[in-house]
Formats: C-alpha cells, sequence, structure tokens
C-alpha cells in the first residue's frame, strides 16, 4: 500500500459512494470486510441528518460489514471533521477487518464518544435512539451498491427509523 495513503473501514452512511466523495473525493473503493465483535447501534441526534446517527460497539460474538475504502492521507482532516472528532462526536481507532477472502487489514474508523445502553438480542430500538428514513435509505442504497451480504442487507432493513426527512441541505448534497 502506498505510504501517503491510509484504509478506511465504513459502516454508516459513507458506505455509498456518492456519500463519501462529497467530503472526500480520492476516496477509492477497495472492497468489503467484517469487524468482527463489534455491534452496530444508532445514538446521538444528528440535526443534519434529523435522527440518531450510527456508531459501533465492541460486543462479542457481533459483526459489522462494510466497506474499505483507501483514501490520501491528506483527507484524514476532512474525514476527522466530516465524523465530528474536534466536537467530539466521534472518535478515530484503528481496527482489524477481514475480507471475505480472509486477508485482515488494518484500518481507521470511528465509534461514537458515547455507548448506547445495551440491548437484549431481538430488543428494537428505542424511538429517541432510532435514525432518520434518509439516514436509513443511505445506508442501505450503500450496502447494496458495495455488494455487503445478503443476509447482513436484510439486517439493516429490519432497523426502524423515526419517520423523518433529513435537512434540505443532506438531501441536496446527496441528490436524494
Amino acid at each position: 500500500m502506498a505510504s501517503d495513503t491510509f484504509l478506511y473501514f465504513a459502516y454508516g452512511s459513507n458506505l455509498l459512494k456518492k456519500r463519501i466523495h462529497i467530503n472526500n473525493p480520492t476516496a477509492v473503493f477497495i472492497g468489503i470486510g467484517k469487524l468482527n465483535e463489534h455491534q452496530l447501534d444508532f445514538i446521538k441526534y444528528s440535526d443534519n441528518w434529523r435522527g440518531s446517527s450510527a456508531t459501533i460497539i465492541p460486543t462479542q460474538n457481533h459483526y459489522i460489514w462494510g466497506a474499505v475504502w483507501r483514501l490520501h492521507n491528506n483527507d484524514m482532516k476532512s474525514l476527522d471533521r466530516q465524523e465530528g472528532v474536534e466536537s467530539n462526536w466521534y472518535f478515530p481507532k484503528s481496527v482489524d477487518i477481514v475480507t471475505p477472502e480472509g486477508e485482515k487489514l488494518k484500518c481507521r474508523t470511528y465509534q461514537q464518544t458515547i455507548n448506547p445502553p445495551p440491548r437484549a438480542p431481538g430488543e428494537e430500538l428505542p424511538i429517541e435512539r432510532r435514525p432518520s428514513s434518509t439516514y436509513m435509505d443511505c445506508i442501505i442504497k450503500g450496502a447494496i451498491e458495495c455488494n455487503l451480504p445478503e443476509d447482513y442487507i436484510m439486517k439493516l432493513k429490519k432497523i426502524p427509523h423515526n419517520g423523518q426527512k433529513a435537512s434540505q441541505k443532506m438531501i441536496e448534497k446527496l441528490n436524494l
């Protein structure tokens, strides 16, 4: 791998090519991968999205599928800004991602600074922590575009949303 680039694991709205390229035009899709011992969840309301945003929580016996992007080191600042690192919304962390071929990749990803309380298996996402319909559309379209496993996409489609659309500004950026 070129020393002037880094790998980024996206599991939320940045699964969608159109979304990641808004702030990170150099992002190149490398493939998909799985983050083991983590669970997808939602917390912290986003004004842009008009709903809770995705996070990952270290959780035994769970995994998350996502996209692996290669970005130029110069884009790290804009990615950090998009993820709200300065405002303490997310923090970057280095994770081991396993590709479908079994290869291990070191990737940068982001986790929210607040962990939601754990949910029991099958327990529905509480209303106050639900993402907007636009945000979920973005994640599901991105998952399909990246060709994530069908059973994982079905799991994403079952996540309830709050019935809200994202802000007009965000919808225009995404051309939805």
